[in-house]
């Protein structure tokens, strides 16, 4: 009987993390695609997609690519409150520095 205790827990235990991550990543994406949105007037037909990851650091980080640089993805966290985009970088390779992204936010 112990032994299935032990189980269920663990399982339990599992499929908690699962769901608190899963529910943090949708709520961060809304999140990060409000702020496109209403803060930076993009419109919803100008992005191509809108991905949150859960990583070392930042935590939490969305990654973004627009529809008209489908080369590019914009990197944004939440930091005290507020959604900033805290970098940018190709889809593939490194960043030579050259590249003039269109989607850049001065911060």
């Amino acid at each position: 009987m112990k032994k299935y205790g032990i189980a269920i827990f663990i399982a339990t235990l599992f499929a908690s993390i699962w769901i608190l991550s899963s529910y943090t990543k949708s709520y961060t994406q809304n999140e990060v695609f409000s702020y496109l949105i209403k803060d930076q007037a993009y419109k919803p037909s100008a992005i191509y997609s809108v991905e949150t990851q859960i990583a070392k650091a930042p935590l939490i980080s969305t990654q973004v690519i627009f529809k008209d640089e489908i080369d590019a993805r914009y990197f944004y966290k939440k930091e005290q409150g507020k959604i900033i985009q805290y970098n940018q970088a190709p889809i593939k390779g490194v960043d030579d520095g050259a590249y003039i992204y269109k989607h850049h936010e001065n911060k």
